[in-house]
């Protein structure tokens, strides 16, 4: 049986962004055969979603081979560390981020490679931390080396950024740079990452799609009836360089103002979002369409989905290849996806080619949508789920040929 170890920023049952992948990986890489462990960090919150939302059923041999790792006191590196540990902290920003994590888990990680012959040794991005860890675990035990570059921070190159975060962000593209000069494959999220990462490093990647649960996130029969066409958004807004919801508030404008519509017809959900982050955007007229509702559990989302007309995703123009979870999850209940702009790029042209809904970047083609959308469901024709065939991208199907991947490094 072949053996790996993963190194992964957070891991379920905690529902932080960057454990999602990496649980996957590790539950069905365990039930295609391989024998994985994994590293992770446990990162302090008191909120009990984020804590304890991701409740996955994991094979009970892989259940005992996570080892959790708590986080530091962060204050308390801080304020003892001496001026050696200030200068190596400066030039090896990953061991300061966190800080003192990497102290703890470096010791952590040589005991289990002394114990346990790993076959591959993979670290997920962008947790520098991981990277770092893994490249000196793999040197020690003559593993191969793979990188996943969840995100990489050339996606964000438009981001308006401070002085000092322009440093912090050079510090650790120097880092990885360095480190992933040892690896012996790297995969990521997107043919743009692939493309991105392939120019940087001199080394070729590999597209792994994030995908989605298909023994949840299935196309199931509504068990209410819907007295307005609701269009459901679940998860965050952070800002509107990520997240440019404009054209479609206008548009709710423009038709309340027309007398188009009215909020008998037309319901809105946003789970898990503040109102606060959509402040610029929310009127008098628009906000009656409005409901904010509060974050939910994974095991939840399905039957939300499955119980909306259409599914809103929000995106912005110019941040290319990020195709999230959440974009692979709508598409794998075959609810009509609404993207709002659209990158401009090649999560417009895969929803397109596969037929998971539309991209829309103008107030005009949004009321028009809306307008016809309604008018369909009114009259019984809106598509309970669309006619598309999204297998290729469930997380099974991706560990599948993940593992290929893995294998052909080893043999």
């Amino acid at each position: 049986m072949r053996k790996i170890l993963i190194i992964s920023p957070s891991f379920a049952p905690q529902s932080f962004v960057g454990g999602v992948r990496t649980t996957m990986f590790a539950k069905y890489l365990t039930l295609i055969g391989w024998e994985v462990w994994v590293i992770t960090r446990v990162i302090p919150t008191d909120d009990q979603v984020m804590n304890s939302g991701m409740k996955v059923h994991l094979p009970f041999a892989l259940e005992k081979r996570i080892i959790r790792i708590n986080n530091p006191s962060e204050s308390e590196y801080i304020k003892t560390r001496n001026w050696r540990y200030r200068i190596r902290d400066f030039f090896f920003p990953e061991y300061s981020s966190p800080p003192g994590f990497l102290d703890l888990a470096i010791p952590i990680g040589r005991n289990l490679v002394k114990s346990h012959n790993f076959d591959i040794i993979l670290a997920s991005v962008p947790d520098q931390w991981g990277v770092t860890l893994g490249q000196k675990l793999a040197q020690k035990s003559s593993s191969k080396f793979v990188v996943d570059f969840r995100d990489i921070y050339e996606q964000e190159k438009s981001e308006p950024r401070t002085a000092q975060e322009k440093l912090h962000i050079w510090r650790m593209l120097w880092r990885r740079n360095i480190t992933n000069r040892s690896s012996d494959l790297n995969i990521t999220v997107s043919q743009f990452h692939r493309k991105t990462l392939e120019n940087k490093l001199g080394k070729r990647a590999e597209v792994i799609y994030n995908g989605y649960d298909d023994e949840i996130f299935i196309p199931l029969q509504s068990q209410r009836s819907a007295s307005r066409f609701t269009i459901s958004y679940l998860g965050r807004i952070l800002s509107k360089w990520y997240h440019n919801p404009a054209i479609f508030f206008e548009a709710l404008n423009e038709l309340k103002r027309e007398g188009l519509l009215s909020e008998n017809e037309l319901q809105i959900n946003f789970y898990g979002v503040n109102p606060k982050k959509l402040s610029d955007y929310i009127t008098s007229e628009n906000k009656e369409f409005l409901h904010f509702l509060p974050r939910v559990e994974t095991s939840e989302v399905p039957k939300i989905i499955n119980d909306s007309q259409a599914l809103l995703l929000i995106t912005n123009q110019g941040r290319e290849g990020v195709l999230t979870t959440k974009f692979f999850e709508y598409a794998g209940v075959q609810k009509p996806i609404l993207c709002v702009p659209g990158d401009g790029s090649e999560l417009d042209s895969m929803i397109r080619s596969e037929n998971f809904g539309v991209c829309i970047d103008s107030v005009q083609a949004m009321k028009k949508y809306l307008m016809d959308s309604i008018n369909k469901w009114k009259s019984g024709v809106w598509p309970s789920h669309l006619d598309t065939q999204p297998e290729f991208y469930t997380r099974k199907n991706q560990a599948v040929i993940l593992s290929d991947l893995l294998t052909s490094l080893v043999q």
